[in-house]
């Protein structure tokens, strides 16, 4: 039987997150040496996160995590008929859709209006031997709302409709019925009339306002001119309107149910938060509830970093600054099993989504890493430009393509627009996660110094290199910036028996565009002798 450590390990899996130095966190920290990075502590947990979430400021150019950036609503749109609702009206509609938009009780799907009677043709002309017979009614009325994934309808609880047209607004009348939306209606306008009291009152009379200068004086010093004998801080005695009713035979109905699918899900009364029924019975169609399009921006320079097309039939993005369009992507490329106290090798794969060519210096800190030793073997080197032509080509046309340096050590393969270089790994402690630092550095050409360049924006630059730790160097043409990253390779587990010594395992490196280089597994040195 496997104790829980074991079954918590087997669910670690291998992982490459990013560090965001977040302004809000690091304003304390500024006295912190930027060379060192504490994989230890817990703020690593909320500050390091998968590139697929990360930003990046152009401003700044620092990464922006989700911590760190501002959300402005940019418009309301209803998901199902991508109709864009004022914002004056979302608070009237209870920020639902007004339109025939519902929502099945029973799997959250899109409900249809559906008549309950096919409707008949206008009745041609009696003549004197046609018996009239009788027929159903020409509209197809009555409706009700079908669900076409779960065959739920609106006829099973007894809700039917006279009209096709005008159904959200006959179910919102009925919300405002509840007891609870009675409650909070009462509840605020009985501290709206004490708030109104203790507002200072900025507005002067309409018959001073055509002074001129005086709107200048009323929003100054309005506040001042204010009735202070108004102001009150009793708050009368609130009284509750509705009354609870608490079911007293819930409980026994709910004992003698025989079959357990009467029972609602957690889902299904969260989505009716009035009464929260237990029964199915009780279910109710609910208004499908709107989505937002939201701008996000940097808290620093206020830089906007997503801007969406307003129109909700869209889905393209005005501005899209995401840090996997400007940083260098890292991932695993192969990852044996770590073993303990032997040295394995690891293929890390650097992808460069710029259009220009980068280089990459690698750093770790062994001092901080008790878990094992870590050896880069390539530490320097340069990845080609990106190119969307090597998506569409073939692997072996690409291979042919892509610079060979025979003499290259560490480098496992150049392929396209990503170098893969071989790290050497030697756990040196059983964990149940090993995981290390590494500091990226990357130079590239800097595109803002093209033209003619202001001797402010030479020094606001300078700034910013500085504070993402990048070396600010007297070529202007260049840009270098870096960022940590926390890389996580899985447990590290026992020497099989009687195997004893350090061994390699995992990939040789072999120079880069050699046709011997075909596997990525594990590959140890077991036939050595």
């Amino acid at each position: 039987m496997s104790s829980p450590s074991q079954t918590e390990i087997r669910h670690i899996r291998p992982y490459v997150h990013y560090n965001c130095s977040c302004p809000d966190v690091n304003i304390s920290l500024e006295s912190e040496n930027e060379e060192t990075f504490n994989i230890d502590s817990p703020r690593i947990q909320f500050s390091t996160f998968s590139i697929s979430k990360l930003y990046f400021c152009n401003d700044c150019h620092q990464i922006r995590c989700p911590r760190c950036v501002q959300e402005e609503i940019v418009s309301y749109y209803c998901p199902n008929c991508l109709f864009e609702v004022p914002t004056a009206s979302v608070k009237s509609e209870r920020n639902r859709c007004a339109r025939n938009c519902f929502q099945c009780p029973i799997c959250q799907n899109t409900l249809s209006v559906l008549p309950s009677s096919e409707p008949q043709p206008p009745p041609s002309p009696i003549s004197p031997t046609t018996v009239p017979v009788p027929t159903v009614s020409a509209t197809g009325a009555p409706y009700y709302l079908s669900c076409g994934v779960c065959r739920w309808d609106s006829q099973e609880i007894g809700m039917t409709f006279e009209k096709a047209t005008g159904l959200a607004l006959q179910l919102q009348r009925t919300e405002d019925e509840r007891p609870d939306v009675k409650e909070f209606d009462h509840l605020k306008d009985h501290f709206e009339k004490h708030m109104r009291l203790n507002t200072p009152s900025t507005a002067l009379p309409s018959s001073l306002l055509s002074i001129p200068g005086m709107s200048s004086f009323s929003n100054r010093y309005g506040g001042m001119v204010s009735n202070n004998q108004q102001k009150s801080d009793d708050i009368v005695p609130y009284e509750a309107v509705a009354k609870v009713e608490i079911e007293s035979g819930l409980v026994d109905d709910l004992v003698q149910l025989k079959d357990v699918n009467q029972i609602t899900t957690l889902t299904q009364r969260i989505n009716q938060l009035s009464d929260q029924p237990y029964k199915v019975e009780r279910l109710q169609p609910q208004r499908i509830h709107l989505r937002t399009k939201r701008v996000k921006r940097c808290r620093s320079c206020r830089h906007i970093l997503i801007k969406p097309e307003q129109k909700a039939q869209s889905t393209k993005f005005k501005i899209k600054l995401v840090a996997l369009n400007n940083i260098p992507k890292i991932s695993i490329a192969s990852l044996p099993k770590l073993i303990l106290n032997q040295r394995t090798q690891i293929v890390l794969k650097f992808s460069n989504p710029l259009d220009e060519e980068i280089s990459v210096d690698l750093t770790t800190q062994e001092e901080t890493n008790e878990c094992g030793k870590v050896d880069i073997l390539a530490p320097h080197f340069n990845i080609t430009p990106y190119d969307g032509l090597w998506e569409y080509e073939e692997p072996d046309l690409i291979a042919s393509k892509s610079r060979t340096a025979p003499n290259s050590i560490g480098i496992y393969e150049r392929r396209g627009d990503s170098t893969s270089i071989i790290v050497e790994i030697t756990p040196l402690s059983e964990v149940e996660e090993f995981r290390f630092p590494l500091l990226v550095t990357y130079t590239c050409k800097n595109n803002e110094n093209d033209g003619a360049v202001t001797e402010e924006k030479t020094l606001d630059e300078t700034s910013s290199l500085k504070a993402t730790g990048g070396d600010s160097t007297a070529d202007e043409s260049t840009r270098t910036l870096s960022f940590w990253t926390v890389i996580g390779l899985g447990p590290v587990i026992k020497p099989p028996s009687g195997v004893s010594g350090t061994l390699v395992s995992g990939p040789r490196s072999e120079p880069s565009g050699s046709k011997g280089v075909t596997s990525r597994g594990s590959s140890g040195n077991s036939n050595r002798k």
